[in-house]
């Protein structure tokens, strides 16, 4: 997740993001491709070069649309189909009810998934077991089942009842 800087307040492109990774790739090409010409413009007076600038401003405005209103909400959609998670665009496109995600979170956890997933899955459960059900008794079982199967799993650090 991209941090905050101390400084200035503005997020830091994550560079193991892709698309942010593209964002400044574009950019910095495109930077070089302004500087130049107005560089260029300075040194020759040449109308042409100014446009080359312009030019790259421009390309710079279309492109960093392209990837923030198509490409960004696309990789999501693909990404949640890839993993199972909703193909809803935002947080009220498909909420499920307490008993289907429980359902849901239920058979996840039958699968035969990564560590992560069985540990968030569960939780997750654990909290509709706490809050919808009203089970402590469940909920304690399954956090318990979770930390002997996991024993150092970071994610279970704040859930222990240790």
């Amino acid at each position: 997740m991209a941090e905050r800087s101390p400084t200035f307040g503005h997020v830091w492109p994550d560079l193991d993001d892709p698309l942010d990774t593209a964002r400044v790739a574009i950019a910095g090409m495109l930077l070089l491709v302004g500087a130049g010409g107005l560089v260029a413009f300075a040194l020759t007076r040449s109308w042409i070069a100014l446009t080359l600038a312009g030019a790259a401003w421009t390309l710079w405005g279309a492109l960093s649309g392209l990837l923030n209103i198509v490409v960004a909400p696309l990789t999501t959609i693909f990404g949640n189909l890839l993993t199972g998670g909703s193909v809803g665009m935002g947080d009220s496109a498909t909420t499920l009810a307490p008993e289907q995600e429980a359902a849901m979170l239920e058979g996840l956890l039958e699968q035969a998934r990564p560590a992560h997933q069985q540990i968030m899955a569960g939780i997750r459960l654990a909290e509709i077991y706490r809050t919808h059900d009203h089970d402590a008794a469940k909920a304690d079982a399954l956090i318990t089942r979770l930390c002997a199967q996991y024993p150092d799993a970071p994610e279970l650090r704040f859930v222990r009842r240790t």
